[in-house]
């Protein structure tokens, strides 16, 4: 049986960001940050997938690979888009909470994506993969909000409390949680 478990820690916000922004603001900022981020790596992702897969003509082939590189690519940039945003603003939350966060929604809206595509025509299917790409981005934004701290940036981090996320693989299988010393 093998477990594996990873602490992270915040680093101080910058001086300049001291100052409390307003929920709104600051989710609608950490929100941007995690589109423009999923847009850079999830694009990216497509546009190298695409141009370098040889499928010999298949173009469907070709275009379904791009986009479940895409998607994943946004599940990867959508959190550091959203972490970097919300350290701008003074928020210690956890990069590794809002990629996993990140990382559910991308499994929630492929596997919407998955059983529409399976039981409907093309054109619904289409209207669901905004899913794929929406949840991840949504997902980072929760998880970091959710794991970050309404402390000020300079305040230390109280003694005895912890979040750990920890995989446990065995022979019949893994799992993950998160555990927790309060």
């Amino acid at each position: 049986m093998l477990l594996v478990s990873a602490a992270t820690r915040a680093e101080p916000a910058p001086e300049a960001a001291t100052q409390p922004v307003p929920p709104f603001l600051r989710i609608g900022a950490e929100t941007g940050g995690g589109i423009v981020g999923g847009l850079i790596l999830g694009g990216a992702s497509a546009w190298v997938v695409y141009g370098t897969l040889n499928t010999q003509g298949d173009d469907a082939s070709r275009r379904s690979a791009a986009q479940v590189a895409g998607a994943i690519g946004t599940s990867v940039g959508a959190p550091i888009g959203v972490s970097l945003t919300g350290k701008l603003l003074g928020r210690q939350g956890s990069f590794i909470i809002s990629w996993l966060s990140s990382v559910a929604g991308l499994g929630v809206g492929y596997g919407i994506y998955g059983l529409v595509r399976s039981g409907s025509d093309s054109s619904a299917a289409k209207a669901t993969y905004a899913l794929a790409l929406l949840l991840p981005i949504a997902g980072a934004v929760v998880g970091y909000e959710l794991s970050s701290t309404d402390q000020a940036a300079s305040a230390p981090p109280v003694p005895g409390t912890a979040v750990l996320p920890s995989i446990a693989v065995g022979p019949g299988g893994a799992s993950f949680a998160l555990v927790g010393r309060f």
